[in-house]
């Protein structure tokens, strides 16, 4: 579909004698008209013009009343950018256009109507429905300066640039007033916006890029690609916005938003970048590396809907957009990536890494996990964890001192506050049933229907936290959250302490194994309300049977339940535990957009299933396993083997430790900040068990047959080297430990920007 950018850049690169401005401006341009949409409605358009410039069909609705999270407005310079394309030429579909007057005399006068009703306040730039651009001041304005200072100004950009020398005098005088004053920002900074950074600043960046491109001025093009590279390389503050050293994307200090924003500086990044390959303006190499890291991350967070055949992102990385439905064309809906610049741009820095990439995504496939990535990685820097097998993807989203839980902005995501209370999403492929069980169509606008206290993953006093938007937005207040992963397997441990209300506290560990399991332990849980506490294992789209402890079951509560199984997911219980039971709720429901966001979206019927543990007695510790990916039949065997196959070590909020015996790998999290000792049983009789003893906080995989350790520091405090030390207690050597009765180990742990990734060493 996008083929004719590959080619057109690939002729710039053939053109001699052309300047670098030049270079650039041929391939924006491809760029411009090759992205642009609707060919097809050029006559419509062109003939519904009223007398006055407008469209009867769009809204125009400005100042304190418009829409500040998708100004509607916009859409009067969506279709002048298809018709200055047209008329540019190279427009698919459009040939006829090409340079055709009668439509530039119509873009020419749509255009004047929005330059001519302008607002002429400046403050109304970043100041709208302030004292300073009250609520009545004439002109086209919205109160989200986003609108005046991105939306906007980027179709104004491409539209001027694609017009180029047909432009008369008072057309390019609104096309520069309206460029420049957003271009500007970069010098004077935006009202309310601590600092401009991440997907904003290059989104106005490119806006000054493209006036310079039309003015024919070299030194802001250098001086927009120098701003754009000044931010295009890894961010290493806490919180900070814009590419992490793990390849995490952060926005509005401290949000996990790889998709989203982190979408759209990747776009931008694409469109720059392509443009100035070859060029004095091209990126050096540590941008380049930054950006590399970046798209490997994003691999990571992606996943194919298999019923549809569109590739999406994990909605924790959509962020507040996760309020939105599929229909609205929004984050929620698809990747938004264009794979050809993905692809030109592998081959423009000669990165097999990002060339992976385009071919993952590129790839046909039946999977929810598109490409080769199958493994364990931890996001340190944005508490988020992603374990994904042949047939489905698991993701963890946890928040503490240094990350936030959520955002509301503009109405959007009012409910969101419980998103990162250990949430985790579930996606798998289903080759076993026709039709498909929602494989990969497991949330897909569900949240509308979703009781927001039962968000899948988390431990919650259920309704005991007010939710609206003004209060959604929290930093976390333990520190101790985080994980480590070899790469193949991974602990996520997290310690909860309510942000919003100090009425509820929990330390609860992750564990993802191989054999495709996810263990979960729950302890020390604490409540100070008369609220009930649950443990959610998911809400999602239900289809087929539910079956408990094999049989089919229905909406209700369950006590003794050792088992649970739907739509190719099975959970086991310790069914002797008194402290739980297992509650069911299954039907449609219907939910209301407009009640968790601001989409326009109208009501939507869905199926849900809803699944949770009831805590009865807090004081418990509760432990559960989760099989993803799999039949019933093979749920029931794995289920059988897992007292073999998994053993509960420790399950205190002092030490969570478990044994995968059928891959001879212990894992451990050390909660207290002096460390502690626990004693690892032995896998068979005669061998000596082993005791581990650490100095410090910590969690820990230990694999038993490489005597392999791999280490981290959940609260990305310790400065000093964590000290390991490993014993052989009363019994024989077992296989590959050597003649010595203890082997110590001292981890230098990374601080810094890295603080919080896993150390890998090898036992002396």
């Amino acid at each position: 579909m996008f083929r004719p950018l590959l080619v057109a850049f690939l002729a710039t690169l053939a053109v001699s004698g052309q300047t670098d401005l030049d270079t650039v401006r041929t391939r924006r341009l491809s760029n411009i008209v090759g992205s642009s949409t609707g060919a097809a409605n050029i006559a419509l358009w062109q003939e519904s013009l009223l007398p006055n410039a407008t469209w009867a069909d769009v809204d125009y609705t400005s100042g304190c009343d418009a829409s500040p999270s998708s100004w509607p407005a916009q859409q009067h310079w969506v279709r002048i950018n298809t018709f200055a394309s047209a008329w540019h030429g190279g427009f698919k579909n459009a040939a006829n256009w090409t340079g055709d007057p009668t439509l530039r005399a119509t873009i020419s006068t749509a255009m004047a109507f929005w330059f001519n009703n302008d607002f002429t306040t400046p403050a109304c730039l970043d100041f709208g429905g302030e004292s300073e651009c009250p609520c009545g001041t004439p002109g086209l304005w919205n109160t989200n300066w986003f609108s005046n200072i991105i939306l906007i100004p980027t179709w104004v950009g491409q539209v001027c640039l694609s017009l180029g020398n047909s432009l008369s005098i008072s057309e390019l005088t609104g096309c520069t007033r309206m460029t420049g004053r957003a271009y500007n920002t970069l010098q004077t900074g935006i009202h309310n916006v601590s600092s401009i950074t991440g997907a904003n600043l290059l989104d106005i960046a490119s806006v000054g890029i493209d006036e310079g491109l039309l003015l024919g001025n070299a030194t802001t093009v250098a001086d927009g690609y120098a701003a754009v590279h000044g931010d295009l390389v890894f961010q290493d503050a806490v919180k900070a916005d814009g590419i992490r050293p793990d390849g995490s994307f952060g926005q509005h200090a401290g949000l996990l938003y790889n998709g989203a924003y982190g979408k759209d500086y990747a776009n931008d990044v694409f469109n720059l970048e392509i443009c100035a390959g070859g060029t004095q303006f091209q990126s050096g190499n540590a941008s380049m590396d930054a950006f590399t890291t970046l798209l490997i991350a994003d691999q990571w967070m992606i996943f194919r809907n298999t019923i549809t055949n569109v590739l999406h992102w994990d909605y924790t990385v959509i962020g507040r957009n996760l309020a939105q439905p599929v229909s609205d064309k929004n984050d929620a809906a698809t990747l938004e990536f264009n794979l050809t610049q993905i692809q030109v741009l592998g081959q423009l820095w000669e990165s097999g890494e990002i060339t992976s990439f385009y071919n993952a995504l590129a790839s046909n496939g039946t999977s929810v996990n598109p490409g080769p990535v199958v493994g364990n990685r931890m996001f340190y820097a944005n508490d988020y964890m992603v374990h994904r097998g042949q047939n489905y993807m698991i993701t963890l989203k946890m928040y503490g001192k240094r990350t936030l839980n959520t955002e509301c902005v503009n109405d959007q995501n009012m409910l969101g506050f419980h998103l990162s209370d250990g949430a985790v999403y579930t996606y798998t492929t289903d080759d076993f049933h026709q039709p498909r069980f929602n494989a990969g169509n497991e949330y897909q606008d569900i949240f509308s229907a979703w009781d927001w206290n039962l968000i899948p993953g988390i431990t919650v006093d259920y309704g005991a936290t007010p939710l609206n938007c003004d209060t959604a937005s929290k930093s976390g207040i333990q520190p101790y959250v985080g994980g480590v992963s070899d790469g193949v397997v991974g602990i996520a441990a997290m310690r909860y302490d309510n942000p919003a209300t100090r009425a509820m506290t929990w330390r609860k560990t992750f564990f993802f194994l191989e054999g495709d399991d996810m263990f979960v332990m729950i302890a020390l849980i604490t409540s100070s309300t008369t609220a009930p506490v649950f443990s959610v294992l998911d809400q999602r789209l239900h289809v087929g049977d539910v079956l408990v402890n094999g049989a089919v079951a229905t909406t209700g509560n369950y006590s003794g339940v050792s088992s649970l199984w739907h739509a190719g997911t099975g959970y086991t219980f310790n069914a002797s535990n008194p402290a739980t039971s297992l509650s069911l709720q299954l039907g449609p429901k219907t939910g209301d957009w407009q009640a968790i966001g601001s989409s326009s979206a109208p009501p939507n019927t869905v199926d849900v299933f809803a699944a949770w543990l009831a805590h009865s007695d807090i004081t418990a510790p509760v432990t559960y396993a989760m099989y993803p990916g799999t039949t019933q039949a093979t749920f029931a065997q794995k289920a059988q083997a897992q007292p073999t196959n998994l053993q509960v070590v420790r399950n205190d909020g002092s030490i969570s430790a478990l044994l995968d015996s059928a891959h001879n790998t212990a894992f451990i999290a050390f909660w207290t900040a002096a460390g502690s000792t626990i004693t690892i049983p032995s896998l068979k009789v005669g061998v000596g068990a082993i005791q581990v003893k650490s100095n410090g906080s910590s969690t820990l995989i230990l694999r038993m047959d490489t005597w392999a350790v791999t280490v981290s520091d959940p609260t990305q405090s310790l400065t000093l080297p964590l000290l390991l030390n490993f014993t052989l207690l009363t019994g024989s050597a077992p296989p590959g430990w050597g003649a010595a009765k203890s082997r110590a180990i001292t981890v230098a742990l990374p601080v810094g920007a890295t603080a919080g990734d896993s150390v890998t060493a090898q036992l002396p």
